[in-house]
C-alpha cells in the first residue's frame, strides 16, 4: 500500500482558500444586510431629522405632512408678537398675517437629508443619527404688518406744535412750541420682520421705536420778528359783493401764515380750492381771451398784491405768471395770475429769519403787510418796473349789417390791444441811489381782434 503525503505548504493554501472563502462570504453577508437596513429607509426620514422642534425620525412622507400641518401650523398661528412702548402694548396675531406654509419642500428636504451620502455612511447615520434641524419656511400677507404698524403710529404718534404768532393792531403775541414724537415706521417694520418665524419655543416682544420731531417754528425765531419790512395794496370795486366776498376770504386764509428760512410758499396751497363750499362766489376771471364768470373770480387779485409786497420786501418768486390780458388793478408785468391745478404763485424765503404775512381788505382796498426782522432786511428797498418792448395792435373786421339802422355800429367783440413787457427788480439804497437792476420775467398779453356791424338799414 502507498501512503501519499501532503507537505506543509499545500496543507496552508487549503486553508487559506478555506478561510478567505469564509471571509468573502461573511462579507458579502454583511454588505447585503446594509443594503437591506438602508434600502428600508429610502422612503423614510432618517433618525435625528427636525423640524421646528418636531422630530420627524422614521416617517415617510405623508405621515411628516400630517404631523407638521397638525403641530406646527396650528400651533404656529396662535403665536403673536408683542409690540411695547412703555405701559401700551400691542399684539399682532400670527393668524392675522395670514401665514402660508412651505410644508411640502420642507418634508422633501428632510426626506433627502443624507440621502445621497455613500451606502456605509446612510448605514451609520440610521445607527447613531444626523442631529438636523429643519426650519419650516413660511410666507405671509406684509400689508397686514402695515395695518398693524399704522393702528400703533395712530396712536402713539404726537404731532410737534409750532410756535404761533398772532398779530393785532400791530402788537405781536407768541405762542411757544412743543415737540413731538412719532414711531419709527422703517426701523418698526423692520423689527416685525425679523421677529416672525416658525419656531414655536420662541415668543417675540419688541420695543417700539419712536423719533422726536422738532417743530418748525420756535419761539426763539418768531422772536426775530420785530416789525414790518414791506407793504402793498391795491383797490376794487366793493360794488361787486361777490367779488369782494372772494378777496375777502382768500386775503383771510393767507393771513397769520409763517413762513421759514427756506421754506417756499404756495398760494394754492394756502388758499385751497375755489369751491362755493369753501364759500367763494362767481366773479370775472379771464379765459381763452375772454372775460367769463367763474368760482373764486378775483382771488388773482389777491395774489398780485401779495407779489408785490413780497417783491417789495426783497424776496423773490419761484413761480409767477401773468394774466393773458392785462388786469384793471395792476400794470402791465407786475401781475401774478393763478388757477387751481395749473398756475400758482410761489415764493421761497432766502432770509435766515422767518416772514408773518398779514392780510385783509378794506371797504375798497386788498392789503398785505409783510413782517420780519428788520436788521435783518437791511437798508436796501426793492421795488419792480415793467417796460413795454412791443405793441400788439388787434385786427377790426367790419361786417355791414341791413337789420341795423344806417350810421349805428355793434360791437360783437371789443378789440384789446396786446403788449410785451420786460419786468425788472430795481434796487436801491437808504438814500434811494440805484444800485441794481435785475431782470425778472417778459410778459405777453394776448391782442383780441374786434368785430363790428355797421348798419346799411336805410330809413323809411
Amino acid at each position: 500500500m502507498v501512503k501519499k503525503v501532503r507537505n506543509k505548504k499545500s496543507t496552508a493554501i487549503i486553508v487559506g482558500s478555506v478561510l478567505t472563502a469564509a471571509i468573502v462570504c461573511g462579507g458579502v453577508g454583511y454588505v447585503l444586510a446594509v443594503q437591506n437596513n438602508v434600502s428600508k429607509w429610502a422612503n423614510k426620514i432618517y433618525p435625528g431629522i427636525a423640524v421646528e422642534g418636531i422630530d420627524l425620525s422614521g416617517m415617510n412622507e405623508t405621515e411628516a405632512k400630517t404631523i407638521l400641518k397638525s403641530n406646527v401650523e396650528n400651533n404656529v398661528n396662535k403665536k403673536v408678537v408683542t409690540a411695547t412702548k412703555d405701559s401700551k402694548s400691542y399684539e399682532l396675531k400670527y393668524s392675522e398675517i395670514n401665514p402660508k406654509f412651505n410644508i411640502e419642500d420642507t418634508v422633501k428636504t428632510a426626506l433627502n437629508e443624507g440621502k445621497s451620502k455613500g451606502l456605509f455612511e446612510k448605514n451609520g447615520i440610521i445607527k447613531s443619527g444626523i442631529n438636523k434641524k429643519i426650519s419650516l419656511e413660511f410666507s405671509y400677507d406684509e400689508s397686514a404688518l402695515k395695518k398693524f404698524e399704522q393702528k400703533i403710529s395712530s396712536e402713539l404718534n404726537v404731532k410737534a406744535k409750532d410756535a404761533s404768532l398772532v398779530i393785532t393792531g400791530g402788537n405781536m403775541s407768541i405762542t411757544s412750541e412743543a415737540t413731538g414724537i412719532e414711531v419709527d415706521k422703517d426701523k418698526l417694520h423692520k423689527l416685525l420682520k425679523e421677529s416672525i418665524s416658525s419656531d414655536l419655543s420662541k415668543q417675540s416682544k419688541i420695543d417700539i421705536p419712536m423719533n422726536v420731531i422738532q417743530p418748525k417754528a420756535t419761539k426763539a425765531a418768531l422772536s426775530k420778528i420785530d416789525g414790518i419790512i414791506s407793504s402793498f395794496s391795491t383797490t376794487y370795486n366793493p360794488a361787486q359783493t361777490d367779488r369782494s366776498e372772494n378777496l375777502a376770504i382768500a386775503a383771510k386764509k393767507v393771513n397769520g401764515t409763517v413762513v421759514m428760512p427756506g421754506e417756499t410758499f404756495s398760494y394754492n396751497d394756502t388758499v385751497g380750492e375755489r369751491t362755493t363750499e369753501a364759500g367763494f362766489k362767481n366773479g370775472a376771471i379771464f379765459k381763452d381771451n375772454k372775460v367769463v364768470q367763474d368760482v373764486g373770480g378775483g382771488v388773482c387779485q389777491v395774489s398780485t398784491t401779495l407779489y408785490r409786497a413780497v417783491m417789495s420786501a426783497g424776496i423773490k418768486s419761484v413761480e409767477r405768471h401773468n394774466h393773458s390780458l392785462k388786469a384793471s388793478y395792476s400794470d402791465l408785468g407786475l401781475d401774478a395770475t393763478v388757477y387751481w391745478g395749473s398756475l400758482d404763485y410761489k415764493f421761497k424765503n432766502t432770509y435766515n429769519f422767518p416772514i408773518y404775512l398779514e392780510g385783509y381788505t378794506t371797504s375798497n382796498q386788498v392789503v398785505f403787510n409783510v413782517y420780519g426782522s428788520k436788521a435783518g432786511k437791511g437798508s436796501n428797498n426793492y421795488d419792480i418796473v415793467a417796460e413795454t418792448i412791443k405793441t400788439l395792435e388787434p385786427d377790426v373786421q367790419t361786417i355791414n349789417d341791413p337789420s341795423i339802422d344806417a350810421g349805428q355800429v355793434v360791437w360783437d367783440t371789443q378789440p384789446v390791444t396786446g403788449y410785451v413787457v420786460k419786468s425788472y427788480r430795481v434796487t436801491t439804497d437808504a438814500s434811494g441811489n440805484q444800485i441794481a437792476k435785475e431782470f425778472i420775467a417778459t410778459d405777453t398779453y394776448s391782442k383780441v381782434n374786434g368785430v363790428k356791424r355797421v348798419g346799411t338799414k336805410k330809413a323809411k
